[in-house]
């Protein structure tokens, strides 16, 4: 028998698919028509992917909820990787092997998001906070940093993607690193999501702090696979074609974790969390501990 509160979710989850299916639609009728007027294919693709998030953000707006755009980081890379490969001259392995990469990643982080969303019922904290803050000028500070910011940021770290599609070589020594890097990065991701989520199903109080398996060896396990992720991306096109661009991307993905990101976590943790002071103290940041801490 459906409880109210499944059919709920299920109704709000309806809302979601409905706008990712549009935010679709429409970057996918941008990129066509911007390739048909001649356009070069990073400033088509930059345009649909604009085209993409605005629509999400109408949604945003719609029903007042910042949070319909938590799924795009996940959704738009391999969207994006799609619509190069099918301009692209030739398939060969290593586009293949990114491609898998970049799917797997897609479906753990979207399938993250998924079995924790609660519904169109509840906004992230973070946005809550913002929304204070910045009061009658939230709605430009939704689509300037919360909206086109991060869309920006995950473009960037792409662009590796579009020298993988249009340009091939046989693989090499390098093509072992950022395999390694990657997949390494992806098993990581999904065991500190695993991990934390077990915790939270068993903690006895919210202010319990988890310092168990991954959690023991750094604080931020996941953004540490995320950092990885993004880093196997940028050596794999710079095998390609070495310049900036690779790296951009992931340079600014670790900007936009240790400057923005875990200090935001970090201080809302210490402030509901009595014991998180300590396990700050004692466990580091993101370089990974190869032997739990002391008292873990």
């Amino acid at each position: 028998m459906t409880t109210h509160v499944e059919s709920n979710l299920r109704r709000d989850f309806t809302w979601i698919l409905v706008a990712y299916a549009t935010a679709i639609c429409v970057g996918a009728a941008v990129y066509i028509g911007c390739t048909r007027m001649g356009e070069g294919p990073v400033l088509a693709m930059l345009y649909a992917d604009i085209a993409g998030t605005l629509a999400i953000f109408a949604f945003s707006q719609m029903f007042s909820n910042t949070s319909f755009y938590d799924a795009y980081w996940s959704v738009a890379p391999p969207l994006i990787f799609l619509g190069w490969l099918a301009t692209a001259p030739a398939l060969d392995l290593r586009s293949v092997l990114v491609f898998v990469l970049v799917c797997l990643w897609a479906v753990r982080l979207t399938h993250n998001w998924g079995r924790g969303w609660m519904g169109l019922g509840h906004v992230d904290w973070r946005y809550v906070d913002l929304r204070v803050k910045t009061g009658r000028a939230y709605p430009l500070v939704d689509l300037a940093g919360l909206h086109m910011f991060p869309t920006l940021i995950v473009f960037t770290g792409c662009i590796p993607l579009l020298r993988i599609a249009h340009l091939q070589a046989p693989l090499g020594g390098l093509d072992a690193v950022w395999l390694a890097v990657g997949f390494g990065a992806l098993y990581l991701e999904w065991r500190a999501d695993n991990v934390l989520r077990a915790h939270r199903l068993q903690r006895e109080r919210d202010t319990d702090v988890l310092r168990e398996d991954v959690w023991a060896w750094c604080r931020h396990p996941n953004y540490v696979g995320e950092m990885g992720f993004w880093l196997a991306l940028a050596i794999a096109g710079h095998i390609l074609f070495a310049d900036v661009w690779n790296w951009l991307g992931f340079v600014l993905m670790v900007l936009l974790f240790v400057c923005i990101s875990i200090p935001m976590i970090d201080k809302r943790q210490l402030a509901n969390k009595p014991d998180y002071a300590r396990y700050k103290a004692e466990v580091p940041t993101l370089i990974p501990r190869l032997k739990r801490s002391p008292g873990a």
